[in-house]
């Protein structure tokens, strides 16, 4: 195969594989935001702050076991197929090894300082969710390394479907926090036990009978940064919570949990475009292809987030006030409004992170995890007293504003070309037009998106016809499957 039919046929394929990853990643989002949804209209304002907090609490402890493992599985598996089971089974291993103590300690040290019984049960209950969750990412990190996400990411929908409706029959039966971490717990297992048959499905069993201390070495080997790195992002992307209920109690958690619940739902875009990307650039060394992949990332990624900022920003009370009820929307549209940039430049942030690991740059990923996180942690004492869920959406933003641009500057020095303005020009100009549609009517939320939606696509289209036609043609990729005109004459 020439140089150029494999360039075009790795871009067809990584094509692909963002499809089927955004799919499954809308339809999770969309189960999750929905039990998220009905949980704030039907349990007190301090009951959904308790609720968010555990789970906060789980993601946060979970961060250590991660510690790596399955990026190192991503990369043993796409350079050499053969060695995914014992990949696949030492990761398992490590994660649970370290998980174990870990969350132990934590639901100890929690059950001093929660104010009711029931609010320490729900913590505890989410931390044992974490266990399979751990699992079932290191299962589809194994899809991930065959590019053959689609039945893994059949289980992950399966199991965000399952774990909705569990959370929802303990919120509408009554059973306060305790049923909602009950249903959660169990429709994590169930989804776990689904990604193992996934995997078995691709021919990988994990091999734990044959394990020994070399595969446990090897597993390790290279993950130290990616886990410090891994778990000071997850301290950047939850510990605001955290300290919201120390400075303002789980009411205020509550709040700022409707407006970071919207954020999150749209991260879906990165993680999907990442997960695809991720191993095409493990495999290449050449930096040109690096900086194509990132072009094509961003203009991915400007197409969904610029728009959602728009929205969230001129329409963000309304947005809320739809979705989970009147007694969020003021508040948490004034977060919203300061917290919607941060999609942009998580994006941003998270895919250069992906270059970094490919470039088993640790020491960069490390230093930008660490200003982020530092950065983040600084501003939310400092601004979280004073102005609480406002002041933690304000530090949110500049942390990932740091951790962008630490990222960015390291690997320009390594020598990759990172275009970042040219792909969101013409998504940008576009978002100029949905907000002139969003201005002009006097029309509800839904209705108003119904018409500016549209427009949206429409303007972006025209746009990308004249001025970026390589967007269109990422976009018709994307929908037929068919290698995007041009790719194959691609070149440094």
């Amino acid at each position: 195969m020439s140089e150029r039919a494999e360039v075009g046929e790795t871009t067809r394929r990584t094509a692909v594989n963002v499809v089927v990853r955004a799919f499954a990643e809308v339809l999770g989002k969309i189960a999750t935001l929905a039990w998220t949804v009905v949980v704030a209209r039907v349990v007190s304002q301090d009951d959904f702050g308790a609720i968010s907090y555990a789970l906060a609490v789980m993601l946060i402890v979970s961060a250590l076991p991660q510690w790596g493992f399955d990026e190192n599985v991503v990369r043993r598996g796409a350079a050499d197929p053969r060695d995914l089971p014992r990949a696949y089974a030492a990761a398992t291993v490590w994660k649970t090894a370290v998980a174990v103590p870990i969350f132990a300690l934590t639901a100890v040290a929690l059950s001093f300082t929660r104010p009711t019984t029931e609010s320490w049960i729900c913590v505890l209950l989410f931390l044992l969710a974490g266990f399979p969750e751990l699992w079932s990412k290191t299962a589809r990190s194994v899809s991930v390394a065959l590019e053959r996400p689609a039945s893994t990411s059949a289980a992950l929908v399966g199991q965000r479907i399952v774990t909705a409706v569990g959370v929802l029959l303990g919120a509408l039966l009554g059973y306060g926090i305790v049923g909602v971490g009950a249903g959660f717990l169990a429709g994590t297992v169930l989804g776990w036990l689904a990604h193992v048959v996934a995997v078995r499905r691709l021919g990988v069993r994990s091999d734990f009978g044959s394990l020994d201390r070399s595969d446990l070495h090897v597993a390790a080997r290279q993950t130290a940064m990616l886990g410090l790195s891994a778990l000071v992002l997850m301290l950047l992307f939850r510990l605001d919570a955290v300290l919201l209920e120390v400075f303002k109690g789980d009411g205020a958690v509550g709040v700022y949990s409707v407006a970071y619940r919207l954020l999150e739902t749209t991260l879906f875009v990165a993680f999907a475009i990442n997960q695809a990307i991720f191993p095409v650039v493990s495999r290449s060394p050449e930096k040109w292809k690096w900086s194509y992949a990132f072009r094509h990332a961003m203009a991915i990624g400007g197409f969904v987030y610029l728009p959602f900022i728009a929205v969230a920003v001129f329409e963000g009370q309304g947005l809320i006030d739809l979705l989970f009820g009147a007694k969020y929307a003021e508040r948490g549209a004034e977060i919203l409004f300061w917290l919607a940039p941060a999609a942009l430049f998580y994006a941003v942030a998270f895919f250069c992170n992906a270059l970094l690991v490919a470039a088993y740059d640790g020491r960069a990923l490390f230093i930008s995890s660490v200003a982020a996180t530092v950065t983040n942690v600084a501003l939310n004492l400092a601004l979280i007293p004073p102005f609480g869920g406002v002041g933690a959406g304000v530090a949110t933003v500049i942390a990932y504003v740091v951790q962008a641009g630490v990222s960015v500057y390291a690997l320009r020095r390594a020598g990759v070309e990172l275009p970042l303005v040219r792909p969101l020009i013409v998504p940008a100009a576009a978002s100029v037009a949905l907000v002139g549609v969003l201005w002009a009517l006097s029309l509800p939320v839904l209705a108003e998106l119904l018409v500016g939606g549209p427009v949206y696509v429409v303007v972006w289209a025209v746009l990308a016809r004249f001025f970026a036609p390589e967007q269109l043609d990422v976009v018709r990729s994307l929908l037929t499957r068919r290698e995007p005109p041009g790719v194959s004459s691609a070149t440094p």
